[in-house]
């Protein structure tokens, strides 16, 4: 067993003025035994506070912190907006010049919105979309929320559908910051490269808004060849769409609008139309059901086409010069009515003065009864125009009536040769009644080809529309389940339907290049690429014997997994890919030897560089450019943006670098103008812009208060592991850390997280450390680094993480009696594997932990429904084979058969719809625990999943921890939980009692609307 100092329940040492300032406290709080904790966990920091007048962070705090979000340049680089919201409350758009103080700012309402229900997935997370500039940088348009009050006064009472809070359009003249809000406005766009006209569409008056945004709350969005309503399986209530002249200040309006869309260069608006409650507007143009097309300079309105049925999907190419949408139209009348597929040219047919009538290109049944062209899923011409992309589907089964089973048995059947387990495909379900099949339509050779199906599901189309890379992994969809899968991989000619078999399970994703002529593929630790007109497949690296293009540190995995493709060039010439450091060019012919273009400058001086491309909307990196490139060194965890050439071996050269975590550098579409952040762990990552990389200048400052509070410092340290490993981790330490005192220490850890050195921290509370949030409570939080070793998993944490701590108490400033732990999932695991080998801890926090290996490898992620074998065998758990062939490691690296050895008090979490960990993993170690009379305390938080999503139980866990810590590592009195438990008889009532609800007083407690 690995050895450490035994647990103490010492108080933490505080000086004697900091000892009458708790006698004190004690007398007073006698009487407010409710405030005791809360009292205790700031009175136990108070010889650190004492020499600061910075407030102490509680969780009161929390909610108030700001965050940015949506920035962006105007094309023009004049201009920079963000969302500027707290985490909680009612946020504003910010428009600020980049070149002058000129700064305006909007109320955009409801922003930072808690999350109310247990275990709530993605779709119930409040997702802000940014704001938009005009193509020609004179408008900015976002969608504004009602305020936290309304939606408050809505939700707390039966309010009627038609009284939920509805949203509104703002739009800003940045000539003079003059705002107009128009209200319940469902979504807008503009047109990308226009700037004359803004279309948006009013909220129908059947429509609900139930968070506040409806399906289309994202509300912005730009014209072209994907703006269109594709992707629904009925359409878009009908509602009045205003096409706004910004121009003039004219506006028209044409009703019963479902879906619209503008051409990139904004000389038309196509929308469709359909039967709608929509109240008519005196003086709107009012047109039947179908597609038409606006000519904006002349104002001209063709329909495509017009008549019974629904008109979904509708889609421009790029150049505005083609039309498509699908439609029931033929068979309207129908039951169950199918959908055809119409196209039309609307400008630049021979002797064409008008849109052309769309036709029916291709037919309902073209492709047979059996499957039909779908009413959602992909409609989309290729990026050159010369093809268009369209779905197939079969038709959905009827459900079975609940009623006629009422006397008939209900089952599932678990088949051993099901490609997929019983629980992956119930969870798939409604994907798999949704699937589409990708289809292509040629209208120069009016040819329509089918080029997915049940066995190669996922297709990717060139450019030009004449290849397309399909891959299927169902012949390997068994073996996957336990992490031995794979893919074959087809070529297929999108004009004739001719497939090639490019490679059999190929382990590694294959990739297009950006112009069509090759496949890229990693294979055996070596990149190669295959000529796609000639067949021919040449080997790019092999003959590098000192080059590694694969992660040598991965192993979790028996197939190498490359570190990555940085791009191709445009006209396929050139594949840049990535070594751990450096960034090498292949000729993807293979006549030209490979060359770093980064000189080896990387792995010369452990620097990570990998590319930056700020033009993501063109294809291919353009090689007659510079290549610019991020860097990290991996030894100081500095950053920053560098710059190379291509074809030619040098070092690259440094625009700007140093102790800052720089990111998110973005550029203007039409000027020299960029926009990036900058954080240290004191600095907020707020905007900076400048006409140069390295000339930039500060233009928010989103957390003014953060000054106002304690925040300490954090140190990169290192070590080595008991295997002779150099470690490296982070020491975040208190504001006035005085290294000649001995302070408490909380470890927590995941694997690497010593990049994170340079990494802004607001104050927050959930399942996890807040390094900030601890430190302000007197505590140092250490977080080391830990490399594994296949099959020892376990013991790959022990010697990592024991000896760091080691090397921390080493120091002297570290109290060897108060150390705790805590981390989740992963992190839990090794936690509750650590306690059973060493006696270091007096505390320990092991959440979410798998406690035993043999049982949990049988079990399933209930989450996604797929078999935990994978993660064993070959996945994160690192054991390296199965059960079979390795019970004694799995026996070993699990600490349910070593828990008699424990000695350090656990309090931890473990959610009942975990879905992944299975929440029998914490019954079995809570009842070990108990059969062997240890302390621990386990809290379960109802409907909850893996990290609890409700804000309340966040902060309640929050709560619980900085409890269980300050009980067991500054002596101070155990909370009513831990004396005497909550008995099931009493659940809840500890909720309803003051200042307890979600908090650690009623200053943090959410609102219950």
């Amino acid at each position: 067993m690995f050895s450490g100092a035994a647990p103490s329940t010492v108080l933490y040492k505080a000086s004697s003025k900091d000892n009458l300032n708790l006698a004190k406290l004690m007398s007073l709080l006698r009487a407010h035994p409710r405030r005791r904790i809360l009292a205790f966990l700031f009175a136990a920091a108070s010889g650190l506070q004492a020499q600061s007048a910075r407030k102490p962070i509680s969780q009161d705090v929390y909610d108030s912190w700001k965050t940015i979000s949506g920035s962006s340049l105007s094309a023009d680089g004049q201009w920079v907006t963000y969302t500027h919201s707290p985490v909680v409350g009612n946020g504003e758009v910010v428009l600020r010049s980049t070149k002058a103080a000129t700064e305006w700012r909007y109320p955009r309402g409801f922003t930072g919105r808690p999350q109310m229900v247990p275990n709530a997935d993605s779709t119930a997370q409040f997702n802000l979309p940014a704001a938009q500039f005009s193509s020609d940088s004179k408008w900015l348009a976002f969608t504004t929320y009602a305020s936290r009050a309304e939606f408050g006064a809505a939700r707390g009472g039966l309010a009627r559908a038609a009284a939920t809070p509805r949203n509104s359009l703002t739009l800003v003249s940045t000539a003079d910051g003059k705002a107009t809000v128009i209200p319940k406005v469902r979504s807008y766009k503009f047109a990308r490269d226009g700037g004359r006209y803004i279309a948006y569409l009013f909220e129908a008056d059947s429509a609900t808004s139930a968070t506040g945004g409806g399906r289309d709350g994202a509300g912005g969005g730009r014209g072209g060849r994907n703006g269109g309503a594709g992707g629904t399986a009925a359409p878009e209530p009908a509602s009045t769409l205003v096409l706004r002249d910004l121009l003039n200040g004219t506006d028209t309006k044409i009703e019963r609008v479902t879906a619209y869309v503008f051409d990139e260069a904004e000389k038309v608006l196509a929308y469709t139309t359909g039967s709608a409650p929509a109240i008519a507007v005196i003086g709107a143009e009012a047109p039947v059901n179908g597609a038409y097309v606006r000519d904006l300079a002349s104002g001209r309105t063709t329909a495509l086409l017009t008549g019974k049925g629904s008109y979904l999907s509708l889609v421009l190419d790029r150049k505005g010069t083609q039309a498509a949408f699908v439609s029931d139209y033929a068979d309207a009348d129908a039951s169950k009515p199918k959908y055809a597929l119409y196209y039309s040219v609307i400008a630049g047919g021979k002797n064409q003065m008008v849109p052309a009538p769309a036709t029916e290109v291709v037919m309902a049944t073209q492709f047979g009864h059996d499957i039909f062209i779908a009413d959602r899923g992909r409609v989309d011409f290729t990026r050159d125009g010369s093809a268009l992309l369209f779905s197939l589907a079969k038709p959905i089964a009827d459900a079975v009536p609940t009623d006629s089973l009422v006397d008939k048995a209900v089952y599932d059947l678990w088949h051993w040769q099901d490609p997929v387990v019983n629980p992956v495909q119930k969870n798939q379900v409604a994907r798999d009644r949704a699937r589409t099949y990708l289809a292509i339509y040629h209208p120069d050779t009016k040819k329509a080809l089918r080029l997915a199906d049940d066995s190669v599901a996922s297709v990717t189309v060139t450019d030009n529309g004449k290849m397309a890379l399909a891959s299927n992994g169902l012949p390997y969809a068994i073996d996957a389940g336990w992490g031995e899968g794979g893919s074959d991989v087809w070529l297929i000619d999108a004009t004739s339907g001719t497939r090639t078999l490019v490679s059999k399970r190929m382990r590694n994703a294959a990739t297009l290049s950006t112009a069509g002529q090759y496949v890229a593929m990693f294979q055996e630790g070596s990149w190669r690429s295959r000529n796609i007109a000639t067949g021919k497949t040449v080997d790019l690296t092999a003959q590098l014997k000192d080059a590694h293009f694969y992660d040598e540190e991965s192993v979790d995995s028996d197939e190498p997994r490359p570190f990555g493709i940085a791009g191709w060039t445009k006209d396929d010439a050139r594949l840049l890919v990535y070594d751990k450091s450096d960034i090498w060019e292949l000729d993807p012919t293979g006549g030209i030897a490979p060359i770093v273009l980064t000189g080896s400058y990387g792995k010369k001086n452990n620097i990570t560089f990998r590319v930056v491309d700020l033009d993501r909307e063109e294809p291919g990196l353009d090689a007659a450019k510079p290549l610019l490139m991020r860097a990290l060194n991996n030894d100081t965890k500095e950053s920053g943006y560098w710059r190379g050439k291509f074809g030619i071996v040098t070092a690259p050269e440094q625009i700007v670098m140093g102790p800052k975590n720089y990111n998110g550098l973005a550029k203007a579409r039409k000027a020299d103008e960029y926009i990036m952040t900058q954080q240290t762990y004191r600095e907020f990552p707020d905007l900076w812009v400048g006409s140069a990389i390295n000339q930039v200048r500060k233009v928010s400052n989103a957390n003014p208060q953060d000054g106002e509070y304690s925040r300490g410092a954090v140190e990169l340290v290192t070590w080595l592991s008991d295997d002779g490993v150099k470690l490296q981790g982070l020491l975040h330490k208190p504001e006035g850390f005085d290294p000649s005192r001995k302070y408490p220490m909380v470890v927590t850890f995941y694997e690497k997280l010593s990049d994170g050195l340079h990494n802004y921290i607001a104050p927050t509370g959930r399942n996890a450390i807040n390094p900030l949030v601890y430190n302000s409570l007197g505590y140092l939080v250490f977080t080391p680094d830990i490399v594994y070793t296949i099959g020892q998993p376990g013991p790959s944490a022990a010697k990592a993480v024991i000896p760091g701590i080691q090397s921390l108490i080493a120091r002297g400033f570290v109290d060897p009696k108060k150390i705790g732990v805590m981390g989740q999932s992963w992190g839990g695991y090794q936690i509750a594997y650590l306690i059973t080998v060493t006696n270091i801890f007096a505390a320990a926090i092991p959440d979410a932990a798998v406690v035993n290996m043999t049982s949990a490898y049988g079990g399933i992620r209930w989450e996604s429904g797929i078999a935990r074998t994978g993660q064993y065998e070959h996945g994160q758990s690192r054991i390296g084979g199965s059960l079979w062939q390795y019970p004694q490691r799995f026996i070993e690296n699990s600490p349910l058969f070593h828990l008699d050895r424990v000695t350090t008090p656990i309090f931890w979490m473990e959610n009942d719809a975990d879905g992944a960990v299975p929440w029998y993993q914490g019954i079995e170690f809570y009842l070990a625990m108990r059969r062997l009379k240890k302390e621990a305390y386990m809290v379960t938080y109802n409907n909850e999943g893996h990290n609890p999503s409700k804000r309340a139980n966040q902060k309640d866990m929050d709560k619980k921890q900085q409890e269980f810590f300050a009980n067991k590592l500054l002596g101070t009195p155990a909370p009513e939980w831990m004396t005497r438990g909550i008995p099931f008889l009493d659940k809840s009532r500890d909720q309803l009692k003051a200042g307890t609800a979600g908090g650690m007083n009623a200053a943090a407690v959410p609102p219950t609307f």
